[in-house]
């Protein structure tokens, strides 16, 4: 025996051969804390330990064999597990007795805490033995006790691992069996025949595989590949599928999972798309529609010859209410419209609308409400339609649309002297003067009538928008001539462009300032030198009394102070700080008003912080860092005056991200999966040497546990912290190139902007790195073009009209590249393109698995995020004009 290893024994420290540590291992993050808990538990029932530790045993040996006792044999085994925690034998027969109590004799919570205690007995049996056939018995015990819990994957998985660690025939069909009753399987799929384009999912029991995966290749579509599919999370999509017909869609065993289980065989699905169901619905929120020209609400129908329209109208007293809840922002369910006919609405209008019916095609139909109600009052309507003989119910409701007709166009917004509202005609854009217009409260209360000008123009108060609870302002509403009627709704959010890339700062009102300090960190008993500039809403020196309330940390107020104009606006003043000021962050505000809120604010940190007295550097050691190979960082301190920094301790942490830039032998060239995610993954650098007495010492790096492999560019940010003896550290940062020592494929883009022209040809470039990270021969590679088509599927859940966003590939092209003069040189490839967005994958023939993709546009989008499907996908001819051309 070596040294190290009696060492090691002399201590009380086990040493195991490298076989015993590379056994397989099971865990689950529940079951330990259940164990602890159990035996807590049984620790405080049982504290008398058995007088006969030997009879306790062979009486529950011999109960547990009869059967006719397993909560008595369950009471012995426990004793004996409380009197020697380390019996693997008495958890062993705890857990078998537990799980032999029956059903039939459960009481109260017996059926949900026995096999929890089960679970809890077998992990202690399975932590506790010492050979590697009882840690598979204890494990074949706890799959089972888990099992009767519902927790199948954590059973599957200790069956797998106890039959890796001792495999017998009875453990290993138990695995198959439970394998194949609740492993990796298809559970159902869900034909989506209400959509315009039907498709068909089918779901797994678990989240499939990620990583560039096609999914096509498992799948048969009535005895051919499938022309769209896309996987998301725990199924996989048919896209193109028909009304009315039938299919036989073959799912290929061998689909993977994300658990490393494959599909164990093949399933034949009969799949039939009915036609869909008759519907009727709205197009949108939009709700005025012009009284000149035509005048129609369009109908969405499907599968239907005619809908059933009735209409009903809210007057204008009873507005702010309907606005107030919100319910004309939403579609209305059944039980609204029974509401609104109780309650606040007159029906005005009940019909029948006939609609051209094209088979499982959507129509539009507009209809028409000048003809249907001739006469219309001031007011609010609500459009209710649904198909022909079909009954609207809670699951199903009808189609509702709100609507005014009207003339009028009123356009309203906020400043500091009040609401400025201007009416305009729809139809010809002019102002329109001698229109009454009203500005009224949640409770209905008017607040104000006004009547435009000849430039449509009116103005209320700036204290009549301040009101609060009831009397805040609801809507403004106008009557034109002729009983034309508008309103606008003043609850909900104001026109903003922020999220389209263009905002400015919040309005200041009528007082703007501006206050700063003349550094943000203080020690205490420094002095603060304040300054404010303070202008009116004219850019002018504002002659106002300004107070600077400085407030502490704590959130108690300091001091205040009162700021004199000393010129132009300026004003300045010292703050002392005390001998023994309050460390933390001191706010500084700036008040015309103390009562109001402040015009200005900043705030200032106070520290006992002091100059850096070290000098830290870092250089690499070796090039790079990989799994296999721990990178090496030199480091070297020394005091500012002088003297190396000899003898003091070295903390640190690595953290792996993704490489901001690409591979420096290998510009331009994208490596990885485009839609691969990757979360930094950071571990503290722990046992670090103290610095020698030269300063000097050489860190070894080694890469987190749980970096994932992956084919992207990676670095790793090597993190040193120098202590002084005082305790003050002094940090610096290296950044090492990741290397994954693993097959990979590069692809780039002979293109720039990531976008080529319609109709033009996308060329790319590809290469293959071996894990020494040299080129190898580039031919042979393979490649696949699709096409990503972006829809909105919408759906009907609870009485409102929704929607989802699904992205369908489609296969354009594919090919192998070929050998050129140089086989080392880049491989090339081409495919011409039209208009759209496309994802090209390329990967390594021999068996490696390396694979890249990467996205690009064809016909210069104008935006290709789209979140909503009113935004359309727009495309210029070229990227560039000029003057006088046509787009």
């Amino acid at each position: 025996m070596s040294f190290a290893a009696r060492l090691l024994l002399a201590l009380g420290l086990s040493v195991l051969p490298l076989a015993a540590r590379a056994e397989p291992g099971f865990t689950h993050p529940s079951l330990p804390k259940d164990a602890e808990r159990y035996e807590a538990r049984l620790r405080e029932q049982l504290r008398i330990p058995p007088a006969n530790a030997r009879q306790t045993r062979l009486e529950a040996d011999q109960a547990l064999a009869a059967g006719n006792d397993p909560r008595a044999a369950a009471r012995a085994f426990a004793t004996l597990a409380v009197a020697n925690a380390t019996d693997t034998d008495a958890w062993f027969g705890l857990a078998r007795a537990l799980l032999a109590i029956g059903s039939d004799s459960f009481s109260g919570s017996d059926q949900y805490e026995i096999p929890v205690q089960a679970s809890a007995a077998a992990w202690r049996a399975y932590e506790r033995s010492t050979t590697p056939a009882r840690r598979a018995q204890a494990l074949a015990l706890l799959s089972e006790a888990l099992g009767r819990r519902s927790m199948w994957r954590p059973a599957i998985d200790a069956l797998k691992t106890s039959v890796e660690l001792a495999d017998s025939p009875d453990t290993r069909k138990a695995y198959e069996l439970m394998k194949a009753e609740h492993g990796f399987r298809i559970l159902d799929y869900k034909v989506d025949q209400e959509a315009a384009s039907p498709r068909v999912c089918v779901q797994f029991s678990e989240r499939l595989a990620a990583g560039g995966i096609d999914f096509a290749t498992y799948l048969k579509l009535d005895g051919r590949d499938p022309e769209a599919v896309s996987a998301d999370g725990r199924q996989v999509c048919v896209d193109g599928l028909a009304h009315g017909r039938r299919y036989e869609l073959q799912v290929r065993a061998g689909v993977p999972s994300a658990i490393g289980e494959t599909l164990p065989k093949t399933a034949e699905l009969a799949i039939y798309v009915r036609d869909r169901s008759p519907a009727v619905r709205a197009t949108g929120r939009a709700y005025v529609l012009p009284n000149k020209g035509q005048q129609g609400i369009p109908l969405v129908s499907i599968n239907t010859q005619s809908v059933n329209v009735e209409v009903y109208r809210v007057g204008d007293r009873a507005l702010a209410h309907l606005i107030q809840r919100g319910d004309w922002q939403r579609a209305q369910s059944s039980y609204d419209i029974q509401n609104l006919k109780e309650q606040t609405g007159a029906r005005v209008y009940a019909g029948e609308m006939a609609v051209i019916e094209r088979r499982n095609e959507d129509v539009t139909t507009a209809f028409p409400v000048g003809e249907a109600i001739p006469e219309l009052k001031p007011g609010i309507y609500l459009l209710v339609a649904h198909a022909s003989g079909k009954v609207a119910s809670e699951d199903r409701a009808p189609a509702t649309q709100w609507f005014i007709v009207s003339d009028l166009g009123l356009t309203a917004f906020t400043g500091d002297d009040g609401v400025h509202a201007f009416v305009r005609s729809l139809a010809t854009a002019a102002p329109l003067g001698q229109a009454s217009v009203r500005l009224v409260a949640r409770n209905n209360e008017i607040l104000a009538t006004a009547v435009t000008d000849a430039r449509g123009y009116v103005r209320f108060a700036a204290g009549l928008a301040r009101g609060e609870g009831a009397m805040a302002p609801a809507l403004i509403s106008v009557d034109g001539a002729g009983g034309d009627f508008a309103f606008l709704d003043m609850a909900t959010a104001a026109f903003d462009l922020a999220d389209r890339g263009s905002k400015g700062r919040e309005q200041p009102g009528p007082v703007d300032a501006f206050v700063f300090t003349d550094r943000g960190v203080y020690r205490a008993g420094e002095t603060v030198h304040l300054t404010t500039l303070v202008r009116d809403s004219k850019g002018s020196a504002a002659n106002v009394p300004v107070v600077a309330i400085v407030t502490r940390p704590d959130g108690v107020e300091h001091r205040r102070i009162a700021l004199a104009d000393q010129g132009l606006g300026g004003r300045s003043t010292d703050i002392v700080l005390g001998a023994n000021a309050m460390s933390g962050t001191w706010r500084l505000k700036i008040h015309t008003d103390p009562k109001a809120a402040p015009v200005a604010q900043t705030a200032l940190l106070v520290e006992d912080f002091q100059p850096e007295r070290l000098e830290l550097k870092l250089e690499p050691a070796t090039a790079t860092i990989s799994a296999d190979e721990p990178g090496k960082v030199r480091l070297t301190g020394r005091y500012l005056y002088g003297p190396p920094a000899a003898g003091l301790a070295i903390e640190g942490e690595v953290i792996v991200k993704a490489a901001k830039q690409d591979l420096a032998a290998y510009p331009g060239f994208r490596f990885g999966l485009v839609d691969e995610k990757f979360t930094p993954v950071r571990k503290a650098l722990e046992n670090l040497a103290a610095t020698g007495a030269d300063g000097r010492a050489e860190i070894a790096v080694t890469l987190p546990p749980a970096t994932p492999q992956t084919a992207r560019p990676l670095e790793a940010d090597v993190i040193l912290k120098l202590r002084e003896s005082g305790g003050r550290t002094i940090e610096r940062t290296l950044t090492l190139p990741v290397d994954p020592k693993a097959v990979r494929v590069g692809i780039k883009p002979m293109f720039a902007g990531n976008q080529v022209a319609n109709g033009d040809e996308a060329r790319f470039a590809a290469i293959l790195i071996g894990a020494d990270g040299v080129a190898r021969p580039a031919s042979g590679l393979k490649w696949e073009l699709v096409r990503l088509e972006q829809r909105w599927q919408w759906y009907n859940q609870g009485g409102s009209w929704g929607y989802e966003q699904s992205t369908s590939a489609r296969r354009i092209a594919t090919g192998v590249t070929a050998a050129g003069g140089d086989p080392l040189a880049p491989a090339g490839i081409s495919a011409r393109v039209d208009w759209g967005r496309y994802r090209l994958e390329v990967s390594a023939a021999d068996g490696s698995g390396a694979i890249s993709s990467l996205i690009f546009n064809a016909g210069y989008y104008a935006d290709e995020n789209a979140d909503s499907p009113e935004m359309l996908d727009l495309a210029l001819d070229k990227p560039s004009y000029k003057t006088g051309e046509t787009a």
